[in-house]
């Protein structure tokens, strides 16, 4: 619909069937669906896939209420938009990122309609119902849940929460993690299959020329987001481009209608469209079904499964990494019962200051084993983030004396283990006193002196990803260098052979640069760790020759 008067935004040539619309708008569905960005948001388990639904929603109910002449017909449709809005927001605050483009088109109706105030504000009421599912974060963290980030169970706490406190420091910050814009740009034409980029551009010229205002809404619910996931520093702000391209795609819509209508003219505008409109979006699907097959996807899961083979029972597991080891555990531990034995204790927890209370009731034993040490830090990390001090060396100090009580508490009765990322030179004051052994893919800490247990060569068998993918990435990091570390270790011990074996099996995991994703691990960290596999290996074969 067009504007509030009803008339079409494109008039239809003549004799030019409605169904062409549909044949239109379901062509740039397709796109959508098949875009690989989006694609890949619909099978992630996170809040994205919803918050997609939500602004699809969200931008159709608005364009609705614009649209509707009728003032109580548009009363109950603002209504609606109002309540879909609230739940948005529940589900994720860059909804927020709509709030303008919709203004704009909300305010151009309520001036061009003279909408009285009181009726705007009545609209808007259900907003207010969303945000009360809010309510519930309190409820289950009083139930002391297995899994729950942020512990929201105070007035401070929830609005840390709700304020995205713990990631603020990411937020318009350089990109340094995730995806770039201008390299989003260059990658669009491939994501949406090439055809769709003449339509989109098509498109807009055309919804330009017809409909001014739609033009510039769209334009800009689909730039607020990208600027948005341009300065979020995080790995995943791929997600955050999503609601861009749902705004951008129905532009897509406009040019593939005008492409069959033109087509029309020598041909009926519906046999066109039938023939040629699905064939735009079908480049679209056959370049990202094999990123977005997820079927045969295992990486993850036996890279899982072989570091926590090497894991002694009832070990302590301190975690770096969050995507590869610490969410597919919240599935593997809490789903599938896969290892409860193991504690698992992620670094990036462990930097927060809730974490210590999550510990008391989760595990109170290695919280009373190193309680003063948990206390002091957790006290100087609110000194620091209330500003009353801005020590953050004493704040590194205080938080490895942690994880050395931590170590040093729990060592007799549980065996320590650290995986691969916590570097031995970045981080050499996190265990006073105890020496690291490599053991499978992680680190064993022993006390300094004490004799490390056999550890037999194996193989780390796994299925290999067809496509280059970052969490891949981080686990061929692993297997490359925990698997040299181990034969550096077995060649200090006297044992070449055994070293070739270790050397060489690290080198196997090396998939070729065509595997590896444009990320600082696929583009420096795995090549640069199968160089040393090489390079040592070398080294190896030259000192055996040479006895």
């Amino acid at each position: 619909k067009g504007d509030p008067e009803g008339s079409p935004v494109l008039p239809h040539p003549t004799g030019t069937p409605e169904a062409l619309r549909w044949l239109a708008a379901g062509t740039a569905g397709l796109i959508l669906t098949w875009t690989s960005t989006f694609w890949m948001t619909a099978t992630t388990l996170e809040v994205y896939s919803l918050h997609g639904l939500f602004t699809a929603s969200l931008l159709l109910l608005a364009f609705r209420y614009y649209g509707e002449a009728d003032p109580e017909a548009a009363f109950r449709r603002g209504l609606l938009f109002s309540l879909v809005l609230g739940l948005s927001f529940a589900n994720h605050l860059t909804t927020g990122l709509l709030l303008p483009p919709l203004l704009v088109l909300f305010g151009a109706k309520w001036r061009q309609e003279r909408t009285p105030l009181r009726r705007i504000v009545l609209m808007a009421l259900p907003v207010l119902i969303g945000p009360l599912f809010y309510l519930y974060l309190p409820w289950r963290t009083a139930a002391h849940a297995k899994i729950i980030w942020g512990m929201p169970d105070t007035p401070k706490a929830i609005w840390d929460f709700l304020t995205v406190s713990d990631f603020r420091a990411r937020l318009f910050a350089r990109q340094a993690d995730g995806e770039q814009w201008w390299k989003f740009l260059l990658r669009l034409p491939a994501r949406t299959g090439y055809a769709a980029i003449p339509l989109i551009l098509w498109g807009i010229a055309g919804t330009f020329r017809k409909a001014r205002l739609h033009c510039l809404v769209l334009l800009l619910a689909a730039l607020l987001p990208g600027i948005y996931a341009s300065t979020y520093n995080v790995p995943d702000n791929i997600f955050y481009f999503n609601p861009g391209l749902i705004a951008g795609l129905p532009f897509a819509g406009v040019g593939a209608y005008l492409l069959a209508s033109r087509l029309g003219r020598q041909a009926p505008p519906l046999l066109a469209g039938a023939l040629l409109l699905p064939l735009a979006a079908l480049p679209a699907f056959f370049s990202n079904l094999p990123a977005a097959d997820r079927s045969g996807n295992y990486f993850v899961r036996d890279f899982v499964e072989n570091l926590f083979s090497a894991i002694k029972p009832n070990a302590i597991l301190f975690a770096l990494d969050n995507h590869v080891i610490l969410h597919p555990l919240y599935y593997y531990q809490n789903v599938e019962g896969f290892r409860p034995d193991v504690i698992v204790l992620s670094n990036h927890g462990l930097q927060k200051g809730w974490f210590g209370r999550q510990l008391s009731y989760l595990h109170p034993e290695i919280y009373r084993s190193a309680r003063r040490e948990i206390e002091e830090y957790r006290l100087y990390l609110e000194a620091i983030e209330s500003g009353r001090t801005r020590d953050y060396r004493l704040l590194d100090e205080k938080y490895y004396r942690m994880l050395g009580a931590i170590v040093a508490a729990n060592c007799d009765r549980h065996p320590i283990y650290i995986t691969s990322e916590f570097d031995p030179e970045q981080h050499r004051s996190f265990h006073p006193g105890f020496q690291r052994i490599p053991e499978g893919l992680a680190w064993r800490l022993y006390r300094a002196g004490e004799t490390p247990e056999e550890f037999p060569y194996r193989e780390f068998a796994y299925r290999n990803l067809p496509y280059p993918h970052s969490d891949a990435d981080a686990g061929r990091h692993a297997y490359l260098y925990m698997l040299k570390e181990r034969a550096l270790f077995e060649a200090s011990r006297g044992k070449p052979e055994l070293a070739l074996q270790w050397l060489d099996q690290a080198a196997r995991s090396f998939p070729g640069e065509k595997l590896l994703s444009d990320t600082h691990n696929g583009r420096w960290v795995v090549p640069n760790r199968y160089r040393e596999v090489l390079a040592t290996r070398t080294k190896l074969l030259q000192a055996m020759k040479n006895k």
